[in-house]
């Protein structure tokens, strides 16, 4: 009989932007667990959000339990549903999540899953006292890369032995390279000409993400190539402060914002170079996207992005908010054919070991360790 995983997130989205990156994990990995061996459900913390419809229209229902951050009733909500649905295994996401759901599985008997993301830098103090609490009820952890790990066990108080690296991925089907006409048509929906230069990004417009920077380096760019253009896909709350930003640069009409979209490998696609700004991460899901779609690449030199990316193999890597490294990164791509070609190829072969299901399978594979522990 199929063992009952219960996946729990503190929210699905964030202020201003529609989807979490850790909403479309759910929507790749749930469709690839071997059901045979564990059917997976979510559950929600707070109440419903735009994205528990996205995440509905994926055939992944969600199970909101409509409570604030600090209500101790998160616990029995838990406790209930984990009893409910017989899970064996509660895989948390978030640090509310985390806290309860640790409870809840020392309640219940389930074996408690804590899934780090990022290696946070605010992380509130509450939180590290709450780890050393509860360090005991942490039956094991999951990071999405080294600096994640070091994270959990230096400030999250997990024990090194219990945690695994296990890297994000990306469909990598669903993300490889479009065809060239597929590029020119949606290049025409948005008013780039076929011949013009297109380096930009994908991803929620936060301050995490260096957008400023990004639209700093541009204005280095722009003025002097006027077929180029930058390209900016993503809602967030910094949306209105980043087309501001353009415009007092001047590079407003070689600025291109787009929105939230969901055609993100179409526009891939459309992008010559694709770059990551963030300030700090675990291992965008962009990332794995840009590769799979064969795309050079030069990223900040931050946590999970510097240890999938090879310097000169498979991206350039530039140090965290300087406008000016990563003008010069850019602007060496922009200007080298021949370099585009020879990064994209490097970053379309590495991206066979990031396919998603190789995530989804690692996963299961930890879930079978902690499970004949008991």
């Amino acid at each position: 009989m199929a063992v009952p995983v219960l996946h729990v997130c503190d929210k699905f989205g964030v202020r201003g932007s529609s989807i979490h990156g850790v909403s479309r994990l759910f929507s790749w990995w749930f469709p690839r667990y071997d059901r045979a061996r564990f059917t997976p459900s979510l559950c929600g913390l707070k109440h419903r959000e735009p994205a528990t419809d996205w995440l509905s229209d994926q055939g992944i229902p969600v199970h909101h339990l409509g409570r604030g951050r600090f209500d101790p009733r998160i616990v029995s909500d838990l406790v209930g549903l984990v009893r409910e649905r017989g899970a064996r295994i509660l895989h948390v996401h978030g640090y509310a999540a985390a806290d309860f759901g640790r409870l809840a599985a020392r309640a219940t008997g389930a074996r408690l899953v804590l899934h780090e993301h990022f290696a946070d830098p605010r992380m509130p103090a509450y939180q590290a006292l709450a780890d050393r609490l509860l360090r005991r009820y942490t039956d094991g952890a999951i990071a999405v890369s080294g600096s994640t790990r070091d994270f959990l066990v230096r400030e999250r108080s997990v024990p090194p032995e219990r945690v695994r690296v296990i890297w994000n991925g990306a469909p990598l089907d669903e993300f490889a390279p479009v065809p060239a006409e597929k590029s020119l048509a949606l290049r025409a929906a948005l008013g780039i000409a076929p011949g013009a230069l297109v380096f930009g990004t994908i991803g929620r417009l936060s301050a995490q993400k260096g957008h400023v920077h990004l639209i700093d380096a541009a204005a280095r760019i722009l003025p002097l190539r006027p077929e180029a253009r930058l390209l900016i896909v993503g809602d967030g709350d910094m949306a209105s402060s980043l087309r501001a930003q353009a415009a007092a640069l001047g590079i407003s009409g070689q600025t291109l914002f787009a929105g939230h979209r969901t055609d993100v490998p179409e526009l891939l696609g459309v992008l010559d170079v694709f770059c990551i700004s963030s300030l700090y991460e675990g291992t965008p899901l962009a990332l794995f996207e840009a590769m799979a779609a064969g795309k050079p690449i030069v990223s900040t030199a931050v946590d999970g992005c510097r240890e999938v990316l090879t310097e000169g193999v498979t991206g350039l890597l530039v140090p965290a908010a300087d406008a000016a490294s990563l003008a010069k990164a850019l602007e060496r791509v922009l200007s080298d054919p021949a370099l585009r070609a020879a990064l994209a190829a490097g970053a379309r072969a590495a991206s066979r070991r990031y396919d998603v299901a190789a995530c989804v399978d690692a996963m299961q594979a930890f879930y079978d360790e902690l499970l004949a522990e008991d």
